[in-house]
């Protein structure tokens, strides 16, 4: 996700691609798909040896043949983990064209291991609205989704490039700190009342301590962030959730 995952940071410095509209920084693609799964704990041994053994090797040739950009497979820490997903696939895209051409079904299927719990729980498409990492590229092991559901997506996303950008940049760029980057993604599609989130914002960290304690020097807060607050309901995200990345593969890094 430049993108969610691990050392998917120094992926994602390797090239801007999409230039956003109001003065924000191009992204370096321009579609991604997030697909939940519900994994049953006997599964899990399984589950990972296929997609790190079998379904990779499908990837890395889309990615080689530029019809997939990033590749990751994040594990949720917190939340959940019983009756909803406990892992979800990121699939980022250079343009939207490409999910006509995606890499499942792909290639050979040898070596597959029985997994009986693989349900899909649900699938959402977003695009990226803004990316920003290290400057020297710091690896990130674990990621935060703040799912949000702004009465002004527009505006939100906005304040976000103009409000909270400048001053997690800051951050981002100290080597001490351990966030390595943070990325606004606007939901395509599922859309409607019906849905509790119609954006996410993601940090990367480099470390499960960081994700839970990202500021221990304290901090003040930017001015601006009331305005941002004041377009949530109750002043909050919908739920903040950390994940683990367990694979990532992109055009200039793997995991």
């Amino acid at each position: 996700m430049r993108i969610l995952l691990n050392i998917v940071l120094i992926v994602l410095l390797s090239g801007v691609i999409y230039a956003q509209d109001n003065n924000m920084d191009p992204t370096d693609h321009e579609i991604a798909t997030w697909q939940f799964r519900s994994i049953s704990p006997s599964d899990v041994a399984n589950f990972l040896s296929n997609e790190d053994n079998v379904f990779r090797k499908a990837v890395k040739s889309a990615i080689a043949d530029g019809r997939m950009r990033h590749w990751g497979l994040l594990r949720k820490v917190n939340g959940n983990t019983s009756s909803g997903h406990n892992y979800f696939f990121y699939n980022g895209f250079d343009k939207i064209t490409d999910l006509d051409n995606s890499p499942w079904g792909a290639g050979s299927s040898f070596g597959l291991k029985p997994v009986k719990s693989a349900g899909v729980l649900g699938t959402v498409h977003t695009s990226p609205s803004i990316q920003v990492f290290a400057d020297n590229p710091k690896p990130g092991s674990y990621i935060v989704v703040n799912y949000a559901n702004p009465k002004d997506l527009n505006k939100f996303i906005q304040l976000q490039n103009d409000v909270w950008k400048p001053f997690i940049k800051n951050f981002i760029n100290d080597p001490e700190s351990s966030l390595a980057g943070w990325e606004v993604h606007r939901v395509v599609s599922p859309t409607g009342n019906a849905y509790n989130w119609n954006v996410a914002t993601i940090d990367h960290y480099t470390s499960l301590s960081g994700a839970m304690n990202p500021f221990p020097n304290g901090f003040d807060w930017p001015e601006g962030l009331e305005e941002i607050n004041n377009l949530l309901p109750n002043g909050k995200f919908t739920r903040s959730v950390i994940y683990e990345v367990v694979f990532y593969e992109g055009p200039d890094a793997s995991k």
